[in-house]
């Protein structure tokens, strides 16, 4: 179904934009109404689907990445003996770059990954 969208997608940057806004407009429409009617399995119909692979959800991969990395930055902003100060700010710039270099566009929706590096009680 992903593969199917962004296909419909990538056709706004090549088709009239009417035709392709038209065609997402109504996979939208169509997974809506299989949704109401309970069939999440098959949200879109399978003739939409030949040909088409499915996509990998790499969401949980990205966010190990993510903490690794902030957590080694972090670690190595500390051998930089900055002032606790200059150390938070730093850090938090760090962790949002990282965040953005993973997740682009939809970074802000993974801030809660910073909860993970508030120090305890």
């Amino acid at each position: 179904m992903v593969a199917k969208l962004r296909e419909a997608e990538a056709a706004l940057d090549h088709s009239p934009q009417a035709e392709a806004l038209s065609e997402i407009a109504g996979l939208a429409a169509t997974i809506a109404e299989q949704y109401v009617d309970g069939r999440i399995g098959a949200l879109l119909p399978k003739p939409l689907l030949e040909g088409k692979k499915p996509v990998r959800d790499r969401e949980l991969l990205r966010v190990a990445a993510a903490v690794v990395l902030i957590a080694g930055g972090v670690v190595g902003l500390a051998f930089l003996g900055l002032p606790d100060v200059a150390m938070a700010t730093v850090g938090t710039a760090w962790s949002v770059l990282i965040l953005m270099a993973l997740f682009g566009s939809n970074w802000a929706s993974h801030l809660p990954v910073l909860e993970l590096f508030k120090p305890g009680p």
